[in-house]
């Protein structure tokens, strides 16, 4: 989202409706504030805004206060009570909160326990507290809770199930060979959908060797035959990840391939799309960058292609103790359309309209930041790395890695 986009953007309706709606309910909140039920609407509507369309987390703070407002007005055995307190969890892992995160998330989960609730309830709160756990690295516990999520999703979630299974660092043996066989029955299953007859085609030693159980076939395998087959990628992937770490590179490699084919037949490249950007970038870019003349260098900005170590060279930076790591949500992205429309005009003054901007993007990140932190360290990715230009000129001593 961060890139220099056209001016039209997906969601513009659905994002001007949420925010007619956000606007509705604040009156009423005002008028009812010990409404839980309204609290909540307005909790979930600014969540569900910031989504659709991130502007650097300047909307978490009021839905996490509404989230805790609707949590007040509610008992804490009322069924409502563990989602909406996995729901403000999932908020402050987004807004790069991860230790308010985990205390909302491990609340939620003694809860219920507390309750009794089946197992499979609880899948999603493990995943994210394993995701809030990792981001502090406390790896091992992260782990144990992806293992945890995995195991109570198994039977239920596919989607839930995947992403548990590929997220830790690695996975036991007898974990692996369970998502061995849920893989197989996977592709049995998607084999005949468009696209995807190359499922048909893939053999596999470890799995042909295999009899599924009667758990995977079936009325009793439908948590897999109605799951989308795009949940089938993560398990794919880690699968070669755990026969990676085992060396056997010629079964990873097999599984590798299936994973990347299943998200190739999902979401085709759309060159037209980057060609479109590109030339919109080469259309603003014309002359050499001309620097804001900002003199400011509080802002470090990471940037890479996917999984290739951006995050893990944000969260280096951040453990020390005058960075802030500012997660990829922030404040430059909501920034960019503006700044093009402006530098779009003619006979515009490049200098005036730099320098009011990275004005405006500092004094938004710099409110994220804790006092004790000198610097905020942005990650992003290959969305990010378009907006390169437009870092330059308007933080031009901003520290760029």
């Amino acid at each position: 989202a961060a890139a220099a986009a056209a001016a039209a953007q997906p969601g513009a309706e659905d994002k001007a409706s949420l925010e007619r709606d956000v606007a509705t309910l604040r009156i009423d909140v005002e008028r009812q504030p010990g409404n839980a039920m309204l609290q909540l609407q307005l909790a979930t509507t600014l969540h569900q805004l910031n989504h659709l369309n991130p502007d650097g987390g300047s909307r978490i703070p009021e839905a996490a206060k509404a989230y805790r407002a609707a949590l007040d007005g509610l008992p804490a055995d009322d069924s409502l009570y563990i989602n909406i307190q996995g729901n403000l969890g999932a908020l402050l892992l987004a807004g790069n909160e991860p230790e308010g995160a985990i205390q909302e998330l491990s609340a939620a989960l003694q809860q219920a326990q507390a309750q009794q609730l089946p197992l499979h309830h609880s899948a999603g709160l493990l995943f994210n507290l394993g995701k809030a756990l990792t981001t502090v690295g406390r790896l091992k516990e992260a782990d144990e809770a992806y293992a945890e999520a995995a195991q109570a999703a198994y039977g239920h979630d596919l989607s839930s199930y995947s992403k548990s299974i590929a997220a830790p660092r690695s996975i036991r043996e007898e974990a692996a060979m369970q998502a061995v066989q849920v893989a197989k029955a996977g592709r049995l299953f998607f084999q005949q959908q468009q696209g995807l007859g190359f499922l048909r085609e893939a053999k596999l030693a470890d799995a042909d060797s295999q009899v599924l159980p009667q758990s995977l076939q079936g009325e009793q395998a439908d948590w897999i035959s109605s799951a989308a087959s795009i949940e089938l990628v993560w398990l794919h992937f880690a699968i070669h990840k755990h026969y990676h770490s085992l060396k056997q590179y010629d079964l990873a490699w097999q599984y590798l391939d299936l994973g990347n084919r299943l998200m190739a037949a999902h979401t085709p490249h759309r060159h037209e799309q980057e060609e479109r950007n590109l030339r919109h970038i080469k259309a603003i870019f014309r002359a050499p960058i001309i620097s804001s003349g900002l003199q400011n260098d509080s802002a470090i900005f990471v940037v890479g292609m996917p999984r290739s170590g951006s995050t893990l060279v944000e969260q280096m930076l951040a453990s020390h103790s005058q960075v802030h790591a500012a997660g990829e949500d922030t404040a430059l992205a909501p920034l960019t359309t503006g700044l093009n429309k402006q530098l779009s005009k003619p006979d515009v003054d490049h200098t005036r309209v730099l320098r009011k901007y990275s004005k405006r993007y500092l004094t938004r990140m710099r409110r994220l930041v804790p006092s004790s932190s000198g610097r905020t360290a942005q990650v992003g990715g290959l969305a990010a790395c378009t907006c390169l230009p437009r870092v330059r000129a308007a933080c031009s001593q901003a520290r760029l890695g």
